[in-house]
């Protein structure tokens, strides 16, 4: 009687388990901003997603600053919210691990062909190892979890570096726009001041060739920037998850300055090394591998042993008795499943130390950089742009001064407007590799860097193991 109690009790508990799919949520949430101080928000149609949706309409009906622009995409981007679903289903292996197989029950009935009562079996299995493997599976099933949720932190963390890189990039092609309306402007009004020279005959018709010569060029690229402003604009609108009027956003267009002290005296390898969600997530398949390998072990002679009653009534009186059902390892004795177990563990563990030695070097490079845009940008900012704003402003004074031919002041000005286009790229550049060095001391491998032979991606099977 009390074995019964027992079974019916194992029954009911096993139906009471459930899947919450924001379990694991919180641990994602809490790790995200501790790294990088953003609050990611999971859309599951409760209460806080109406908070979300308002909060998301409020934002843009100001001008969006960078912080604004992540956070709008962590709440809005259907592609994050998808990602967040994987914790769902590694949550669901998990619990699917601790379940135990349901009990086979097979009947049958036979009528005599020379006629008489019917004969009945009946035959009631369940797998005995099952209860035994059961802490091994929940094993490999948990390293594959907390895999799954190193996994999901790093692609939110990702996704927090792709919108500020196309926030950064946006703003630069705008100033870009800005900076070549500007410089149509100004040779529109010498070209129109020359075209009234010209119509007084003070100057040639090669003169006012040549005045015309930059303006149109300049009109060129004024039309190419817009473009890639617009292609940026789409990617940032893409990125945030806005359509219709919600496209309808502005940002400050004009990139921050290098601030006064580019980088601190971070041990910048050590940190990305001790931050890893990369390592973190490697370190789980490792376990993972290992305890796969300890099962399969396990189960390569004795995969399943199933133990039940079978009860039969024929001609006489009814037989009850138990039932031993074991398979016979003549042919399959596991070779391949254990030597396959084996090279996944060995293949776990050379990733791992594979990806340790990309991370030191994507930390050095990335500081190199850094320190190399800042070094370039200060350089345009205090050299270059004063020195070509002197030459234009000198070339100028000599040109009135009939010194000088109109050659030489276009081709100053060329210069200057190079100069000025070059150091807005500069700029972009530096606050781009700033966002991949914050990505990288967050925890998460920037896109950037180059990646290993055979990688897959971080991605790993998430099915739970099966016996054989």
């Amino acid at each position: 009687m009390s074995a019964q109690i027992a079974l019916l009790l194992l029954v009911f508990l096993s139906g009471c388990v459930t899947v919450n799919q924001q379990a694991a949520f919180r641990d994602i949430s809490a790790a995200v901003e501790e790294r990088s101080r953003i609050h990611p928000s999971w859309n599951s149609g409760s209460e806080l997603d109406r908070q979300a949706t308002e909060k998301i309409q409020s934002l843009l009906k100001e001008k969006l600053n960078l912080n604004a622009a992540v956070q709008m995409g962590l709440l809005n981007n259907r592609d994050l919210q998808a990602i967040y679903s994987d914790l769902g289903v590694a949550q669901a292996d998990l619990i699917q691990a601790g379940l135990l197989r349901n009990p086979i029950f097979d009947a049958a009935i036979t009528f005599p062909t020379a006629g008489g009562r019917p004969d009945f079996e009946l035959t009631a299995v369940m797998s005995f190892l099952d209860m035994l493997y059961l802490p091994l599976r929940k094993r490999i099933a948990g390293a594959r979890f907390e895999e799954t949720k190193a996994r999901v932190t790093g692609a939110v963390i990702e996704f927090a570096a792709q919108v500020r890189n196309a926030f950064y990039t946006h703003q630069a092609n705008e100033q870009l726009v800005e900076f070549r309306k500007t410089v149509v402007e100004a040779l529109s009004a010498s070209f129109e001041a020359a075209r009234r020279l010209h119509e007084a005959g003070n100057i040639s018709d090669l003169d006012l060739m040549r005045q015309r010569a930059p303006l149109e060029g300049s009109k060129l690229a004024l039309r190419s920037s817009e473009a890639a402003a617009s292609q940026s604009r789409e990617q940032l609108s893409t990125l945030m998850g806005v359509w219709g009027e919600g496209t309808q956003w502005t940002i400050d267009t004009r990139l921050p300055d290098i601030p006064m002290r580019p980088l601190g005296n971070t041990a910048i390898e050590s940190v990305a090394i001790e931050r890893s969600l990369d390592l973190a997530g490697a370190r789980e398949r490792i376990r993972a591998a290992g305890e796969q390998l300890g099962f399969t072990k396990w189960t390569a002679l004795l995969p399943d042993l199933g133990l039940g009653t079978r009860g039969e009534r024929r001609e006489g009186p009814s037989a009850v008795g138990p039932f031993l059902e074991v398979p016979l390892p003549f042919f399959d004795q596991g070779q391949g499943r254990r030597g396959r177990a084996a090279a996944e563990l060995r293949r776990a563990q050379q990733e791992y130390y594979a990806l340790a030695v990309r991370i030191r070097s994507a930390a050095r490079a990335i500081e190199n950089q850094v320190r190399a845009a800042s070094d370039r940008a200060v350089y345009y900012r205090n050299i270059l742009l004063p020195l070509h704003e002197r030459i234009v402003n000198e070339t100028q004074l000599q040109y009135n001064a009939m010194q000088v031919g109109v050659f030489e002041l276009i081709r100053a000005r060329d210069q200057q407007i190079e100069t000025a286009a070059g150091y807005v790229q500069a700029l972009r550049d530096y606050w781009l590799a700033r966002s991949d060095l914050e990505e990288l001391l967050s925890g998460r491998l920037p896109r950037s860097i180059p990646a290993q032979v055979g990688q897959r991606s971080g991605q790993t099977s998430s099915n739970v193991p099966q016996e054989h």
